[in-house]
């Protein structure tokens, strides 16, 4: 049996077939700590159990999201009025869906104080959405700090550390989330090897493809090891949604 094949029959972890619409941030006050990598994942779950999704680029740094899913990001900003009013209205917009937000780390603190002007994880929740934020740690100080205020100012929405361990940050002192007594306590995104590094970086690569056919010039192990990976991260992606209750 050819590894493509093998590959189709293999069941990839599958989102919940029903939930209400929620909306995912991706965020840290540090620079190249993998919030856009962990967003193309997230997304891309969604892809592979084609269900809806929409995602928002708030990076200004390349590669962004809106370089590996095109069709699927919308390229916003905060950093007036008229852009605040658009994005915000896209996220709490009656719709069926998944809405996630690549953050940029140069945007972190504009973000949450906007949110807390408009008071808009209230509004979120006030119209049944579950608002998430994916905190992607880092040995900064400046990250530890963050996450600790974050923790003491979100009261309407879920904090959840990442920890990137292609990164290999550590999780902070006291690292739980809004919701400890339902979640897990981080999501953890495995070692992977630079080789297969360096080919989730290309901007032809996609998850979802991956599930349907293998890339061309990979061999049959390191194809092995990536769809393993993609599963493990997957398997988290659908055990949070469960305990979110978004089921």
């Amino acid at each position: 049996m050819g590894r493509d094949s093998m590959l189709q029959d293999e069941p990839w972890p599958s989102a919940p077939p029903t939930r209400p619409p929620h909306s995912t941030s991706f965020c840290s006050p540090c620079r190249r700590v993998g919030k856009t990598l962990v967003s193309r994942l997230l997304t891309e779950f969604y892809v592979v159990n084609d269900r809806p999704v929409a995602a928002f680029d708030l990076a200004d740094e390349g590669p962004q999201l809106a370089d590996y899913l095109p069709d699927i990001t919308t390229i916003a900003h905060i950093s007036d009025t008229r852009g605040q009013m658009a994005f915000f209205d896209r996220l709490i917009a009656d719709d069926v869906g998944a809405k996630i937000v690549d953050l940029s780390h140069r945007v972190f603190a504009k973000f949450f104080t906007v949110e807390q002007e408009i008071r808009f994880f209230d509004e979120a929740r006030h119209r049944s959405i579950e608002p998430l934020i994916l905190f992607i740690i880092d040995p900064d100080p400046k990250s530890a700090k963050a996450y600790a205020a974050l923790r003491h100012q979100l009261s309407q929405a879920s904090l959840l550390p990442v920890r990137n361990q292609i990164g290999a940050a550590p999780l902070p002192a006291g690292g739980a989330v809004a919701k400890a007594d339902i979640t897990p306590t981080s999501l953890d995104i495995p070692l992977l090897g630079l080789p297969l590094r360096t080919l989730l970086d290309r901007r032809s690569f996609s998850f979802s493809r991956l599930k349907r056919t293998s890339p061309a010039d990979l061999p049959v192990s390191p194809q092995d090891e990536l769809s393993r990976w993609v599963e493990h991260v997957f398997s988290q992606f659908r055990v949070l949604e469960l305990l979110l209750g978004c089921a």
